[in-house]
């Protein structure tokens, strides 16, 4: 007994010291329940030619033990000499559960309307799958695969060769890349061939978006929308375009 106090007086010091000096754990950051983002932009012109252009877009997003709940909401509307040229709403709910790591399931109800393209009123319910193939603190890419089911509503005048309901496949990619502080840049597509009769139809979606910040929670937001229709209505026996564009820059908000 006597030989080991030699060591113990050596080991219980160093042992003491060791864990005085070791760090403390830090609590992990409890992740924000609520999302938002919210964005507004306004262009007017007047003299030889009066023009005006609003956008609002808002996406939210509140997460709890594995669930999620995310809105979002597009407008896009346009005049030029009185003459209105867009009119453009798209917004949508979606839920998210969990099952995995890096795998959800959705179920998602999604409504646009785009009268100048012939659609008075257009209804979406869809399923899937999202994989977020990438998630580290620069880059985030999430694929998506499911389906859709349609029901649409045209603008009088018009006749399209897609029925008024039809179902429809789909696939989807959404990349956001962080650059230097807060900004960022995003990328987000979807495709949407339809099934049965009206198979040579689908629809092509996309989104760029360049965000830098102002502050912490005030941005400046630049982005461009593309909504393709392979198999556009013809009204009034013209044929309408397959491609709408839309170009927007404004503050965003997010808290």
């Amino acid at each position: 007994m006597r030989a080991l106090l030699p060591l113990l007086c050596v080991v219980l010091p160093a042992s003491l010291l060791a864990q005085s000096a070791s760090p403390k754990s830090v609590p992990a950051r409890k992740a924000k329940p609520f999302d938002f983002t919210g964005s507004l932009g306004f262009t007017q012109a007047g003299g030889n030619a009066n023009a005006m252009t609003t956008q609002v877009t808002n996406k939210l997003k509140y997460s709890m033990a594995g669930w999620s709940v995310l809105q979002d909401l597009a407008f896009y509307y346009g005049e030029a000499n009185e003459k209105v040229n867009t009119n453009f709403w798209n917004g949508g709910v979606r839920g998210e559960r969990m099952v995995a790591q890096r795998v959800a399931l959705f179920m998602a109800s999604r409504y646009d309307r785009n009268v100048l393209q012939g659609v008075e009123n257009r209804f979406q319910q869809g399923f899937g799958v999202t994989v977020a193939a990438v998630d580290d603190s620069l880059t985030r890419l999430n694929l998506a695969f499911g389906g859709s089911f349609f029901q649409q509503q045209l603008s009088p005048g018009a006749t399209a060769k897609v029925s008024r309901a039809f179902p429809a496949a789909r696939a989807a990619v959404d990349y956001r890349r962080k650059l230097a502080g807060a900004a960022y840049v995003q990328q987000t597509a979807e495709y949407l061939p339809a099934i049965g009769d009206t198979a040579t139809a689908y629809f092509l979606n996309t989104e760029s978006a360049v965000v830098a910040p102002l502050s912490k929670q005030i941005g400046l937001k630049i982005g461009y929308v593309i909504r393709y229709n392979s198999e556009p209505p013809i009204r009034n026996s013209v044929q309408l375009r397959t491609t709408d564009t839309f170009f927007s820059s404004g503050l965003t908000l997010t808290f």
